[in-house]
């Protein structure tokens, strides 16, 4: 694992403007950026504990720093993995301290699902929040809304972009908010990167914001 490293962007209150969150960001060493394909499923699953164990690392790491909610990436085949009780058991110590939002995301193999979701609930018991990511696009719709019944929303970066090139696709996005909102979940709008797009998320009821307007997600959180 020396070749990859855990960041942290921002999380915002909308109205705010005030940093309440941070995800934390996968990324390559920049050796070895060039050229490098894209992270597949197989590389989070086979490596599971060990970028569990990074995970920690740059909680801890935060934590030192500021009070803030943890977002982590967690996709269905991993959290359906045969480690992931132990590395869950792992992370469940850190919340004497931190609050930890578990994302959940779609993955391309296959998964016992009995197993995810018997993962997942453990995961609510124990007191960790539960988010979708990517919400709009592939799996994660209302059925996965239903069937995971999460916390947060976070809305797919396609949906902003596409809300500022028409009157009427904004109209839908500040419905698709409403929606979400009314059954009881906290809204994050994803991938904020222009004016435009920052004057329309503010005019829905969403609770936060992320995109590279607020923060580019460039500090590194462990050795």
């Amino acid at each position: 694992m020396n070749n990859v490293s855990y960041y942290s962007q921002s999380i915002v209150g909308l109205q705010s403007g005030k940093v309440l969150a941070c995800e934390l960001l996968i990324r390559r060493q920049l050796t070895v950026v060039q050229n490098s394909k894209p992270f597949s499923s197989n590389f989070f699953i086979d490596n599971l504990v060990e970028l569990t164990n990074l995970k920690i690392t740059a909680v801890k790491k935060i934590a030192e720093q500021r009070n803030v909610w943890v977002f982590m990436n967690f996709s269905r085949c991993e959290i359906a993995n045969i480690s992931f009780n132990l590395c869950s058991n792992q992370l469940s110590k850190l919340l004497a301290h931190t609050q930890i939002v578990i994302e959940v995301t779609e993955c391309e193999a296959k998964h016992n699902e009995v197993i995810f979701e018997k993962n997942l609930a453990n995961l609510k018991k124990h007191g960790f929040q539960i988010a979708i990511d990517d919400y709009g696009v592939g799996l994660s719709n209302i059925e996965s809304l239903n069937s995971i019944n999460p916390d947060f929303v976070k809305l797919d970066i396609s949906l902003i972009q596409k809300a500022t090139t028409s009157k009427a696709n904004a109209i839908k996005f500040y419905r698709l908010v409403d929606l979400i909102r009314n059954r009881g979940h906290k809204v994050v709008i994803e991938g904020i990167e222009t004016k435009e797009q920052l004057l329309i998320a503010k005019k829905t009821r969403a609770e936060l914001a992320q995109g590279y307007l607020y923060h580019h997600g460039s500090v590194k959180m462990q050795q």
